[in-house]
């Protein structure tokens, strides 16, 4: 008898564990969905012959990417025609240096393809830096580059109109797609130099 009231009492002791259990979990709220957060950062440029969008490598090259933002935020390239043209690049920019920044390479980002935007260097010794108001395309591959210029963005769409493109031809505007805060955070010192330098030279008048 005393084992029978014992495994009564243990099928009891068991059945209100499993409904405290189950209201427990029922009182518990469903955490909400996280929206998924898109990092990539494009820059689309718009031209008579046609939209060029490239894919900016701001894992690989964060301050060239943002510095290269901050200029088309402030509409630097806008206006501004597609020069010195060569079997390989089209050119865009001052040569004259606004500022500079130190070298970004990464061996995900080489010239064995075309479709690099890639950053002029202040001068061609070892002491160079990247120039980033001074930008080219590449529109096939140069392996002799690698390591020479810095690479922070590939052509997604648009590399045959940079092939046709007719030397001379001016940018009608360049916007950014995608949210490039983080990097704002990240480099907001800098930013602030670089707007300087923007605005002694008197270029680019829209922020």
């Amino acid at each position: 008898m005393n084992s029978l009231l014992r495994a009564v009492a243990l099928a009891l002791l068991l059945s209100v564990v499993a409904l405290v259990g189950s209201a427990c979990a029922d009182s518990k709220e469903t955490p909400a969905a996280v929206p998924a957060v898109a990092t990539e950062v494009f820059a689309v440029i718009n031209q008579p012959s046609g939209v060029v969008r490239i894919r900016l490598a701001t894992k690989e090259a964060p301050r060239l990417s943002m510095s290269f933002i901050n200029l088309v935020e402030r509409g630097y390239f806008n206006g501004r025609p597609w020069t010195d043209f060569s079997p390989v690049v089209r050119q865009l920019g001052d040569s004259i240096p606004l500022f500079s920044v130190p070298h970004e390479y990464s061996p995900k980002l080489m010239f064995d393809v075309g479709g690099r935007l890639c950053a002029s260097n202040t001068t061609e010794d070892k002491n160079g830096r990247a120039k980033p108001n001074r930008i080219f395309i590449t529109v096939k591959e140069q392996d002799r580059w690698n390591l020479v210029y810095c690479v922070f963005g590939v052509v997604v769409e648009g590399l045959e109109v940079m092939r046709n493109l007719s030397e001379g031809e001016t940018v009608t505007d360049i916007r950014i797609e995608g949210d490039s805060s983080a990097l704002r955070k990240r480099f907001a010192k800098e930013l602030v130099d670089w707007d300087a330098a923007i605005d002694a030279a008197n270029v680019g008048s829209v922020r």
